[in-house]
């Protein structure tokens, strides 16, 4: 009882979110950049077009970008993998339909950034930068 009090009183620790079965093939090989958009929301055109210049970094940086939106994901730059979309949104804990949202995931299959509002490719890149390199083989 006095441990549910204490939890209760301090709260308890905000659980890392479980990496979507979509997502486990990038695991150990690609960083994950995830846009939650909406068609009514310009945040969404504005992250697209910040992306969208920096297209040659992020495929040198080893960074897939999906976009969650309308019930479905898209690949921003290859047509060749399948998320699970509602699954992303729920076990990432996305923001709720029809809201802008930004999660980048490293290659460890964590969660290294999450943003409500557009950043852009150079804030993206200090956070790729901050995390831990490929080791070759």
């Amino acid at each position: 009882m006095l441990k549910s009090i204490v939890q209760e009183i301090i709260g308890t620790p905000r659980r890392e979110p479980e990496l979507p079965q979509s997502l486990e093939q990038f695991r150990d090989n690609k960083r994950v950049l995830i846009i939650f958009a909406d068609a009514q929301d310009d945040r969404a055109v504005i992250q697209d077009e910040w992306l969208r210049n920096a297209h040659m970094r992020l495929i040198e940086e080893d960074v897939e970008v999906f976009i969650i939106a309308g019930g479905g994901a898209f690949s921003l730059f290859d047509d060749a993998w399948e998320l699970d979309a509602d699954d992303v949104r729920e076990r990432l804990q996305g923001p709720p339909s029809g809201e802008f949202g930004l999660i980048l995931i490293g290659r460890d299959g964590t969660v290294k950034l999450r943003s409500s509002e557009p950043r852009t490719a150079e804030e993206i890149f200090e956070a790729l930068d901050s995390l831990p390199k490929a080791t070759p083989w």
